[in-house]
């Protein structure tokens, strides 16, 4: 029996700019070496998820995450900056600032 082809695109999301790409202006940073190389010091300075550390936990840490986003004026390169997490609280305190984002507008 024959099946029905889904749509590859779904009908009520507007169509994205660039795929599998970042849509944030800050991409082409975040891809500098600049950045990889200061990520891959904090990495190696602090390996832990210093979030999952203050609650008593020891979680490896898989992301370097800036405290005062650059678009928010935050120091891109500057170290006192940078807090190493893990991936379930990056994910937590990136949801809580587009939580933040979307309640101001």
């Amino acid at each position: 029996m024959p099946t029905i082809p889904k749509p590859s695109r779904r009908a009520y999301l507007p169509p994205r700019e660039t795929q599998g790409r970042r849509l944030h202006a800050n991409s082409a940073f975040y891809q500098s070496s600049r950045w990889r190389r200061l990520r891959q010091i904090k990495l190696n300075a602090d390996p832990l998820c210093e979030e999952c550390r203050r609650r008593g936990l020891v979680t490896e840490a898989t992301v370097v995450d800036h405290i005062v986003p650059i678009n928010e004026g935050g120091a891109a390169l500057d170290l006192r900056n940078l807090q190493s997490l893990c991936d379930a609280c990056h994910n937590r305190k990136s949801g809580r600032e587009a939580h933040k984002r979307t309640a101001r507008r």
